[in-house]
């Protein structure tokens, strides 16, 4: 093996190793999520270099260097103050569901008008539109990191994979009802999971279109389905009150999480994939770690349906929305204690997610808002107003510099 070149993930910290065994060039990843503007970094190059065969003591350098740049980017003041850039007049009706790209360039949105359309954030303008279901287009998303390619699925029981000028490069036929959820692997890309309100989720070859696991111990709808890091687990929540983590190599479930006393709003891994987090309707939002199956936290104090959760890059806290119009932040390191209440809107809270440093939160909500908080003390630092309809989801860019919100008036809104 033999190193060719450092590369970096701001968000969370991270050195990517691009390297070439035998005749074929290959990456692996150095996950550095506890690097902050304090850490020692001689120590930790050192530390690094130590249980990386990849990186010798000649480019002890280029390591230091690239330490220097993460931290760095750490230590950057947070932007807290965002204006309304964008109004994109997306569809002809009401939108489902939107998606940055990892660089913040392009954004994606499905739409009840059976479409997808890719829009170029900068000026604002229409790059492509997507044809070719025949129902709503529920779920978007791209092919990470690459981002070459769009997944869609639709309440038509198909999903597509597109490429972003709008080529139509395959469909995934399998599911018998709505399919609400679809995802490529991390990576490469290689397959497609998709769930289904038929009860199922479903694996399929990217390449091929073939379906390689019909995953079905489920008995109710199935609305999450996602990978872990590796590709080799796929976490899936379902209206059954549970959710399972299936290993893909031996195709059958390796965990059933149990707990719930009503349907599972949402279910997600941890940046690292040890600990699960689930939202139910029954009030509460549990975590799970996978490294005893016997054992799950429940968070109690929302006062009506959990809809939404969400783990800041660390793993360290997680943030839940709620149909009683507040979101919350747990501490996960210890005791999961409550730590903010973000109070102030005025219908309820379906979206919640932490900007990439963590130091914001961002909600969306009925209230036909969406609002950014202090992510330690709860306080409101902005409300981001201008929507006629429900705001049902929002998103920070990768880098957090810019954000989206999504509206049931049919406009997105791009703040910077």
């Amino acid at each position: 093996m033999k190193l060719q070149k450092l590369y970096l993930r701001y968000y969370p910290p991270g050195i990517g190793l691009c390297y070439t065994k035998g005749q074929s060039e290959e990456t692996k990843m150095i996950d550095l999520i506890e690097l902050n503007a304090f850490t020692d970094l001689e120590d930790l190059a050192l530390k690094i270099e130590a249980s990386e065969p990849l990186l010798t003591k000649s480019v002890h350098v280029q390591v230091l260097d690239a330490l220097k740049k993460l931290q760095d980017r750490q230590k950057e003041p947070i932007k807290n103050k965002f204006y309304l850039y964008k109004t994109l007049l997306t569809h002809i009706l009401p939108l489902t569901n939107i998606s940055f790209d990892k660089q913040g360039q392009h954004c994606i949105t499905g739409s009840y008008d059976r479409t997808c359309c890719v829009w170029n954030v900068e000026t604002g303008n229409e790059v492509s539109v997507l044809r070719g279901h025949e129902n709503v287009v529920f779920s978007v998303g791209f092919n990470y990191p690459k981002c070459d390619r769009i997944i869609t699925g639709s309440f038509d029981k198909t999903s597509k994979i597109w490429t972003i000028p709008g080529t139509m490069l395959a469909t995934l036929y399998g599911h018998t009802a709505e399919v609400i959820g679809a995802e490529f692997s991390p990576g490469t890309g290689d397959l497609v999971a998709s769930c289904s309100m038929d009860g199922t989720a479903r694996v399929f070859h990217a390449e091929t279109s073939q379906e390689t696991h019909l995953l079905k111990e489920h008995g109710a709808e199935v609305i999450s389905a996602r990978f872990d890091k590796t590709g080799t687990l796929l976490l899936t929540g379902s209206f059954d009150e549970t959710a399972i983590v299936w290993d893909l190599r031996a195709k059958e479930p390796a965990l059933t999480l149990r707990g719930h006393e009503a349907e599972l709003s949402n279910c997600i891994w941890n940046f690292t994939c040890s600990n699960v987090a689930t939202g139910s309707l029954d009030k509460t939002a549990r975590i799970w770690d996978l490294r005893n199956i016997n054992y799950s936290y429940a968070l109690i104090g929302h006062k009506d349906e959990v809809l939404d959760v969400a783990f800041d890059y660390p793993g360290n806290r997680l943030a839940t929305a709620s149909s009683d119009c507040t979101a919350k932040v747990w501490d996960l390191k210890s005791n999961y204690e409550l730590l903010a209440i973000m109070a102030g809107h005025i219908d309820e809270v379906s979206k919640v997610m932490f900007s990439p440093s963590g130091a914001l939160l961002l909600t969306a909500s009925a209230d036909k808002t969406a609002r950014l908080w202090n992510a330690k003390t709860g306080i409101c630092t902005q409300v981001l107003a201008g929507h006629e309809a429900e705001v049902f989801s929002c998103q920070f860019s990768y880098i957090g510099d810019a954000i989206v919100t999504c509206s049931k008036d049919n406009t997105c809104k791009i703040w910077r």
